[in-house]
């Protein structure tokens, strides 16, 4: 201890960073005392302007025992700004209505209902992640030692959690047993052996390093703690947290602290939404909800089984018949603009030309307006706000001051450095002599005094951004930058799947599925599958997807990604881009992508830009891609020719046209209303998918019944839970007598099918998970309306389907169910091609 405070204090200057400061704020503590110790000291042994300059504290939760925050933040940024931005995963709340701790002394017993429910959902985004390579993570947090030996117990024993058998290990600081490893070679791990020794102090050290070290150990799939992981631990690849403790403002754990155990992402920021299940006792969502709104983090609460597939594996798929012809190779191509580090030939007559060209009236001097500036930073490629600060003017003595600070702000928004010599002398010329209606010098007190106003800096930006940007990015030819790559060898990438971004399949690509984020790209995916003149297209998608470099309104350089790669027969190929909205930046990339599909042409392959316009596509009449090409190259050509935001002119690609539902062909406006919002918005894509396929020839209508599968399915579930939820008994050991009825006065065929079926209820109605509601809602009625065999299970079936009006349930669901299965759910089988049908 004295050798390092003597090291620390030799120093002249010291600045700390504490990380984790929440443990130290309490001015007593002895952390602040050693504080105060290395800076009495330095101070001492160096004198005046000596010491510790700066401390600096970090930490994810802010606040003192009482759970106020600290009264010295200077810089908050919430969890909530953490998941917009995509830098964490997104939490959500899997809740479970009716979840209830079973009686008993064992912890295993009691949170068998949580545990199952997190098992599942572990499954569910193991599965989701196995093809990319990463593995999935459980993490239970009990409420003492006790619960954790024996959940750990049950986990690693129990053929109920049978893919965690083994794979399960517990860490707490009352450990009993050793650390052994198993295996040889590249195979060897260790594992945690329970006996009634006492853990050796390097047995501890060794099994808190392996929970650290879980995002590449082979063995372990689960991690059971108390208190111990709950800051530090930086494994990644969390995707099930299973809480087991109650939270309350006493506790000496904070719901935020709990799912920092998980909100690390596997992969880097991207395109993809990694989500964060938070397995959850109906009670501990309220105090969820409340403690994180105040960290901006407006978390979402879904029942358990609604948690989305939001992460799917695309990947070149060998096992499609023909992959080889499903290939597109991919020409690689130099950028056309780039950025250089140095202002060249930018004079006075530059500035004063584009103040006369802007037609910029000079400003008048007057009196001083105000006595600092606000400052924003903002990105060269987005140019959106980074940074914003005030500067007050009174801490620069003279106007020379003022030079050097907006000189500096440029460099920040231009992203350059070092144009001092340059920038100086024109921005003290600009404001000498060009921007005021009177000339004065820089020591001149009423000009220095209106160097702080607001229309003072906007003229400066508005002169010199553009003429900066102007002579820095410079502009080359497109040349092969390496060689051309087959969309074969792309790497697979995680993309999202949901309800408003599924990823459809499609025989017409090499990739296993197509991420789509919108209802025009289903349409166009599953348009160009069943073109006879497409061989071959594929999404443009994840990190490896072509980005064409532009430049944007304001001289940005941005970059672009088209939607799709299309391969026609004639072997000529297409960057295709589907708009269902424009953007102010749109001409500009179609003028980029036409450039850079000239650069890749050669007398092999040419390659053409195809522009979509929603509107366009929905009148298309033909089942040929080489015809929407055609009826798309007006709408192009206008485009191209637009300096701004595009405004189309052709009756077919106006927005506001294929807005144009018509929804009361489908529902009365009156039903429409008295829908969820959620279902809604099914009904909303459905009808669009509907109007784009319409039109044309034998193009399968099944992806426009895809977005009323989800409602339909909620919609069945909620009957069959309020029908026969009051029913279930609430213990677990009644609830498996309730679906084990004797079916042996059954003929063997009909007692299977029973057996089958009532095994996929008690799915639904105690684990939540299920697969097929619809289907179990028309088993469910048709059972109980016949009311043919005996049992607790069969007697509820009658109890709650067995009046006659459920007839006419049986009526509505029975063809509905039929359609789904003959040409949704198995459309491959047989497509739906005809419009009345």
């Amino acid at each position: 201890g004295a050798a390092l405070r003597e090291r620390v204090t030799s120093h002249r200057q010291v600045m700390i960073l504490n990380d984790e400061a929440h443990h130290v704020w309490d001015p007593d503590s002895a952390w602040n005392e050693a504080i105060d110790f290395i800076h009495n000291n330095i101070w001492r042994r160096f004198g005046e302007d000596c010491g510790i300059v700066a401390q600096v504290d970090f930490s994810a939760t802010p606040k003192d025992n009482k759970g106020q925050f600290f009264q010295h933040i200077i810089c908050d940024f919430p969890l909530g700004e953490a998941v917009d931005a995509g830098i964490v995963k997104t939490p959500i709340i899997g809740r479970a209505s009716n979840l209830k701790e079973q009686p008993g002394d064992d912890a295993a017993v009691v949170y068998q209902p949580h545990l199952l429910l997190g098992y599942e959902r572990w499954k569910a985004s193991r599965d989701e992640w196995a093809k990319s390579g990463k593995k999935a993570l459980m993490f239970v947090m009990t409420e003492d030692t006790k619960a954790a030996d024996e959940i750990t117990r049950e986990l690693n024993g129990s053929e109920l959690f049978k893919e965690l058998n083994g794979r399960t290990i517990n860490l707490h600081t009352n450990l009993k047993g050793k650390l052994k490893k198993v295996g040889k070679g590249a195979g060897a791990h260790s594992v945690f052996i329970e006996s009634d020794r006492e853990i050796s102090d390097q047995d501890l050290r060794d099994l808190r390093k392996l929970s650290r070290e879980l995002d590449r150990d082979p063995q372990h799939y689960c991690i059971v703690s108390v208190l111990m992981l709950r800051e530090g631990w930086d494994v990644r690849n969390v995707t099930t947290i299973v809480p087991l403790r109650p939270y309350s403002s006493k506790a000496n754990i904070l719901p935020e602290q709990t799912l920092g155990r998980g909100l690390r992402r596997m992969i880097p920021m991207g395109d993809v939404d990694e989500i964060l299940t938070v397995v959850e006792h109906k009670a501990f969502a309220s105090l969820y909800q409340q403690e994180l709104s105040q960290e901006g983090l407006e978390i979402e609460i879904v029942d358990i089984e609604k948690v989305p597939r939001t992460t799917v594996t695309i990947y070149p798929d060998p096992t499609k018949p023909n992959f080889n012809n499903l290939d597109i190779e991919l020409p690689q191509l130099a950028q056309e603009y780039h950025v250089v580090a140095e202002i060249k030939d930018l004079t006075i007559e530059d500035v004063r030309n584009r103040f006369s060209k802007l037609g910029l009236k000079p400003l008048r001097l007057g009196e001083k307006a105000t006595s600092e500036i606000d400052y924003e930073g903002r990105t060269l490629l987005t140019d959106e706000i980074v940074q914003q600060m005030k500067i007050y003017i009174p801490l620069l003595q003279n106007g020379f001051g003022a030079v050097s600070y907006y000189r500096e702000q440029l460099e920040r928004m231009c992203s350059i450095r070092g144009t001092h010599p340059v920038l100086a002398p024109l921005i003290q010329t600009f404001f000498e002599e060009i921007l005021f209606e009177q000339k004065r010098d820089l020591t001149d007190s009423q000009l220095v005094n209106r160097l702080g106003d607001a229309d003072v800096q906007e003229y400066l930006r508005a002169m010199f951004v553009p003429l900066i940007r102007e002579r820095t990015i410079r502009r080359q030819k497109r040349l092969p930058s390496a060689n051309p790559v087959r969309l074969s060898s792309w790497k697979p990438f995680q993309a999202t799947h949901s309800e408003t971004r599924p990823t459809v399949s499609s025989p017409a690509t090499l990739f296993n599925l197509v991420p789509c984020n919108r209802e025009l790209e289903v349409a166009f995916s599953k348009f160009v599958s069943s073109a006879p003149d497409v061989a071959a297209f594929a999404k443009n998608a994840g990190p490896q997807a072509l980005r064409i470099d532009c430049l944007a309104a304001g001289s940005r350089l941005a970059f672009y990604t088209p939607d799709f790669f299309v391969g026609n027969r004639d072997g000529n190929c297409f960057l295709v881009e589907t708009k269902g909205r424009e953007d102010r930046d749109v001409p500009a990339k179609a003028r980029a992508a036409i450039a850079w599909c000239k650069a890749a042409s050669s007398k092999k392959t040419k390659w053409s830009y195809v522009y979509v316009p929603q509107g366009t596509f929905e009148r298309l009449g033909s089942n040929r891609f080489e015809d929407l090409v055609s009826l798309c190259q007006p709408a192009l050509s206008e485009l191209v020719s637009e300096d701004v935001a595009p405004q189309l002119g052709f009756l077919f690609t106006k927005a506001e046209e294929a807005a144009d539902l018509r929804l009361e062909e489908f529902i009365p406006s009156e039903d429409f209303s008295k829908l969820p919002p959620r279902y809604q918005k099914n009904v909303n894509q459905a009808v669009m998918l509907f109007r784009f396929t319409e039109n044309k020839e034998n193009l399968s209508f099944a992806p426009a019944f895809t977005p009323l599968m989800g409602s339909l399915e909620d919609a069945s579930n909620t009957v069959l839970l309020d029908r026969l939820g009051p029913s279930l008994p609430s213990s677990r050991p009644a609830q498996q007598d309730f679906f084990n009825p004797d079916l042996s006065g059954l003929e063997s065929k009909k007692a299977k099918y029973y057996q089958s079926e009532i095994k996929k209820l008690e799915r639904t109605l105690v684990f939540r998970s299920p697969i097929s509601p619809m289907g179990h809602l028309k088993f469910a009625v048709e059972v109980g309306l016949k009311g043919d065999a005996k049992g607790a299970i069969f007697d509820a079936l009658g109890k709650a389907f067995g009046a006659p009006e459920f007839d006419r349930l049986l009526n509505v669901l029975s063809p509905v169910y039929i359609f789904r299965n003959k040409f949704i759910a198995h459309q491959e089988k047989e497509e739906i091609v005809d419009k009345e049908v």
